[in-house]
């Protein structure tokens, strides 16, 4: 999981490059300005439904985890009579 936070790290410090790149503007908006704010929300939506899947996939993670731990709990007795 590890490789996912970095991977978080990385994808948050770029989108605050963007936003400062685009505060370094002024108050003036550039004229293509359009595109990078509609870019800079499209790659909030992306990062808000990726950590919406981060959260499912450790879930899911967490639960496979205790299963197993509870299949290891169950056969431990079976192994040590065999």
């Amino acid at each position: 999981m590890s490789e996912i936070n970095n991977l978080e790290i990385q994808f948050a410090r770029a989108l605050d490059r963007l936003r400062n790149a685009m505060a370094a503007r002024g108050g003036a908006p550039a004229p293509d300005a359009g595109p990078l704010e509609a870019k800079l929300t499209s790659l909030e939506a992306d990062k808000a439904r990726l950590l919406e899947e981060l959260v499912a996939v450790r879930t899911k993670r967490d639960k496979d985890i205790s299963a197993l731990d509870d299949l290891i709990s169950q056969l431990k007795p079976l192994i040590e009579e065999a």
